[in-house]
């Protein structure tokens, strides 16, 4: 079957002695050069080429106008809206709807709609006057409807709404004789100034030939429709329709609308022939697929089209359509090893690029510099981001490794700045106004890397090109309003955000050779044998109309602008016209619909199947769901178990030891010990900045061992009486920013408080001046130990090989007083220094244990175990939030609800469960399985391989 292409350059031929006398006019690019190449095989001598043009080239043609680019249209109308509103709004806040607004003006001079009565005001008009005589009822009818409910209530919504409608018709009549005077304007501006002058018989010397084709239009705009209309009546314009009578005959079929339409109007009607081409009915072998979510389309894809390839079909005469971009690059992947050579005629979006990511990063990095120190975040990201991965691998992997490892929140920019250039740019202070330049410099750079892809050069590209433009037209006036560093960076980011939605990169190739990869609005006019389209679901084809305006629906039905019918049949038409003359017909879907049902099979493809009676053959592609049920996790004690436990007792290679927190998830889960210490299954390290246990629990002991170490070595002695304790504020503050170095790697001579930094030193400064307050009135006393770290205790155990396990921890401090010995644990959280019953409790894994009273049970056993408490009564004690404030607070211990006035009478009880616990560990046949608790699972860690 001959291509409509291929049929009308055969016509083309026929019908002229002299080519170059022709202008041949087609919707889209692309149909020119199929064409040429199809009018190129007819010829047998070199002759002189027609004109090959689009509609869109072809009416610029006729007009005086420039059209420039979105982004500086948009500018323009921001200086007029600014002129006629008095409103001083930023450019990136003005852009959206700046952008919104000029799409409606555009499709307003497209359609040739009277702008000022379509902006009128008629809220309080009972009817509507004789100026609207040119409606017909129908439409008066739509807008009367629309205005009624002005009448009476009001909303806010509608007051805002009229407005800004009020100012409409000043704005674009003042947006438009802006324009004029400069000699540019919107496409939509030119084409209704090309079409106005040929209605009033202009002069048409510009055309420069005797006869015009248009070729393979459909759905007209206003505009475009008295432009061909005029040159048919005056006998020079010739129009070929691209249709089907599948569904230019049925009513019923949307994708027919415009030409039957068009069968009717006084001009056009004229240029339908009376027999319509029946392509559509004639044998064709269609096979739908149904098959799970984008990655099962593209492997299907890749599956069919190999198979297709290898009984012999032809690559240069295939196409594969996706409507959703998204699926281009796995597509890609999918195909390129059975095809030598292809074509991508659609774009791929900028922002779905690792470029876009990185420029992102890089913008966010500079809003939140403070004083050549950047935020770990941001700089975390970027040194483990492709491209910087790319200039120099080791040096990135040891820069997150010294962040993380040093906890530091902010990084200084003068560490950052080494290990290559690109880190030196990156990481340095952009100018307030120089934003645009930093990025240029950092993609210039990234570009140049022999590292990157020509994928990545072709990106860098793109980046340069849209900063440039927005360096020439929009950083100029009313852009920068702000003073402060942060919001003009902002403010940059959003206009960036902006515009990258918007822009497409055009895949450059050989558009006559190989498989074609297309859009859907790429097919336009071309015809291939063998056809793949997939993602035919509802809201990807046809697309949802998601584009704002500031037309209502109403009264764009009443002034026949585009409205979502109009979309969907546009879109109805494509899906048909690809079809209509292919004979191989692969049709994808996603089968999987989405939380809310949405998603399902297109409505096109429906209709294919209910409704064309042609012979279609379905399948169903899905993956079998086996769940697998979560079965218990037992680990048995192996050779490799006990080497590992080995390393804990005494004798042995290494000189581990048990700490007080490995036994308590010993007895609270044996799985979770087994993960934490023999397997060594560690949680990754974070930078940590919130405020949690952990940090605050550091800055605590840090700060109380450094205030008491600092008296200690003033006196030169351990004795603390109660003038040690005045005015300790100042110091506290001296202390507290040394802790805060230590704990988040801060370089600087002083520590900067903000944000959660602040919040943290003013919860420390409060804990410590309350313990100091009660030091103050239990002092004299002399200290004994301060974070004490080198306490150990062995534990021999009865049983084969007697193992001895070695037992350590550090005490946070130590006071005696009247011979009274404080052994004291310093918690920032809830936990009470209390147990239920006996010790016993301590050791019972499915009953009510306190975790920390069995920590401080072992901190007791060690310091007796290492210290000389001779004639001493040994209380252990916490000092925490639970307890610090309260009046009635006593330190100590509390078995049973009662006071614990010497712990070493305890002692003994505690070291027997110890034992049996040590001895549980090391018996080979308790293996390491998981708790019957599972509340303590919410807060564990390993909870992702226990699914639990």
């Amino acid at each position: 079957m001959k291509s409509f292409l291929q049929e009308q350059a055969e016509r083309i031929h026929n019908a002229y002695h002299r080519l170059d006398t022709v202008s041949v006019v087609f919707p889209n690019r692309r149909a020119t050069l199929y064409f040429k190449q199809h009018l190129g095989k007819l010829l047998g001598k070199p002759v002189f080429a027609p004109r090959l043009i689009t509609i869109e080239d072809f009416i610029a043609s006729l007009s005086p106008y420039s059209v420039p680019d979105k982004l500086e249209l948009v500018h323009r109308l921001y200086r007029v809206y600014r002129e006629v509103t008095h409103v001083e709004e930023p450019f990136e806040k003005f852009f959206f709807w700046g952008e919104m607004l000029l799409k409606d003006f555009d499709e307003v001079d497209k359609y040739c709609v009277p702008a000022q009565q379509l902006f009128k005001d008629l809220s309080h008009q009972k009817e509507l006057d004789s100026s609207f005589d040119f409606l017909t009822d129908e439409q008066q009818q739509f807008l009367s409807g629309f205005w009624e409910s002005f009448d009476q209530n009001i909303s806010e919504n509608k007051r805002k709404f009229l407005h800004v409608w009020r100012e409409l018709p000043l704005i674009y009549s003042q947006f438009k004789k802006a324009l004029q005077a400069e000699g540019v304007a919107y496409e939509g501006m030119a084409h209704r100034e090309v079409a106005e002058k040929l209605a009033g018989n202009e002069d048409n010397s510009k055309i420069g030939s005797s006869a015009i084709e248009f070729i393979g239009f459909n759905a007209l705009t206003k505009a475009e429709e008295l432009i061909i209309s005029h040159f048919v009546e005056q006998g020079i314009g010739h129009v070929q329709w691209d249709m089907d009578e599948y569904y230019v005959n049925n009513d019923r079929q949307e994708a027919g609308d415009f030409f039957r339409a068009y069968q009717k109007h006084p001009g056009l009607s004229k240029t339908f022939q009376h027999d319509v081409p029946a392509n559509m009915r004639a044998g064709k072998s269609i096979k739908v697929f149904g098959a799970a979510q984008l990655v099962g389309q593209s492997k299907l894809t890749a599956q069919l089209l190999k198979e297709e390839l290898e009984i012999g079909i032809d690559p240069q005469d295939t196409v594969v359509v996706l409507p959703d971009e998204r699926l281009l690059f796995p597509v890609l992947h999918g195909i390129a090893g059975h095809v030598e050579t292809l074509n991508v005629s659609m774009g791929f979006p900028l922002s779905s690029t690792p470029m876009f990511n990185l420029v992102e990063l890089l913008i966010e990095l500079q809003i939140h510099c403070r004083d050549d120190h950047f935020n770990h975040r941001q700089v975390s990201a970027l040194l483990g981001h492709p491209y910087c991965v790319a200039a120099n691998a080791g040096e990135a992997q040891k820069k997150s490794k010294e962040i993380i490892n040093s906890n530091w929140i902010t990084v200084d920019g003068e560490y950052l700045r080494s290990g290559h250039e690109l880190y030196y740019s990156i990481f340095d202070e952009a100018e307030l106004n120089g934003i645009a330049r930093y990025l240029r410099s950092i993609i210039t750079m990234i570009g140049s890397l022999s590292a990157v892809s020509s994928f990545d050069r072709e990106y860098a590209f793109h980046f340069i090109k849209l900063l440039n433009r927005m360096e020439e037209v929009a950083l100029h006036d009313g852009y920068q309003l702000s003073l402060s560093r942060k919001d003009v960076f902002q403010s940059f980011l959003r206009l960036f955000r902006q515009l990258v939605r918007g822009t497409r990169i055009p895949f450059s190739g050989e558009p006559l050779k190989g498989l074609q990869v297309m859009g859907v609005l790429e097919t336009r006019n071309l015809d291939f044998k063998n056809v793949f389209i997939l993602s035919l679901n509802e809201g990807v084809f046809p697309s949802i109309s998601a584009k704002g305006s500031y037309i209502p629906y109403t009264i764009r039905k009443a002034y026949g602008l585009p409205t979502v019918e109009h979309q969907d049949a546009i879109y109805a038409y494509l899906f048909y016209r690809i079809l209509q003359r292919a004979e191989n017909i692969f049709l994808l879907h996603n089968s999987e619909t989405d939380v809310l049902g949405q998603g399902e099979m297109s409505r096109y493809l429906q209709q294919l199947l209910y409704e064309s009676r042609l012979k279609i053959e379905r399948n169903s592609l899905f993956t079998p769901i086996q769940p697998h049920a979560v079965e218990p996790i037992v680990i048995p004690k192996d050779e490799r178990v006990f080497d590992k436990l080995a390393l804990y007792c005494r004798g042995q290679r290494s000189s581990k030891s048990l700490s007080p927190t490995a036994i308590n998830d010993y007895i609270e889960c044996r799985l979770r010990f087994y993960f934490k210490y023999i397997a060594q299954i560690r949680e990754p390290k974070e930078v940590q900045e919130d405020l949690d246990a952990r940090v605050l629990g550091n800055l605590l002991h840090r700060v109380m061992q450094y205030f008491y170490q600092d008296i200690s070595r003033k006196k030169r002695s351990s004795l603390i009486q109660p003038s040690d304790l005045h005015n300790w504020q100042e110091e506290i503050d001296r202390h507290i920013d040394v802790a805060f170095k230590e704990e988040y790697g801060i370089r600087t001579e002083r520590v900067v408080y903000h944000g959660q930094r602040l919040v943290v030193k003013e919860v420390i400064k409060t804990f410590v001046g309350r313990i100091l307050e009660m030091d103050k009135e239990y002092a004299p006393f002399k200290l004994e130990a301060l974070e004490r770290k080198d306490l150990e205790i062995t534990v021999p155990l009865d049983m084969e090989g007697r193992p001895v396990v070695v037992l350590s921890g550090a005490i946070d401090r130590a006071d005696s007083k009247d011979g009274v010995l404080r052994i004291i644990d310093y918690k920032t959280g809830r936990d009470k220094a209390d147990i239920k019953a006996s010790v016993s409790d301590l050791f019972i894994r499915d009953g009510e244990r306190n975790k920390a009273a069995f920590q401080i049970m072992i901190y007791a056993l060690l310091y007796v175990a290492n210290a000389d408490v001779q004639g001493m009564r040994v209380i252990p004690g916490l000092m925490n939030r639970m307890n610090l404030f309260e009046e009635d607070f006593r330190f100590g211990l509390k078995i049973d609800k009662k006071p614990v006035e010497d712990i070493r009478s305890f002692l003994p009880e505690f070291k027997e469960g110890l034992k049996n616990t040590l001895e549980e560990m090391f018996n080979s046949d308790q293996p390491f399985d998981q708790t019957t608790k599972v509340e303590l699972c919410k807060i564990c860690p390993y909870k992702g391989i226990c699914y639990r």
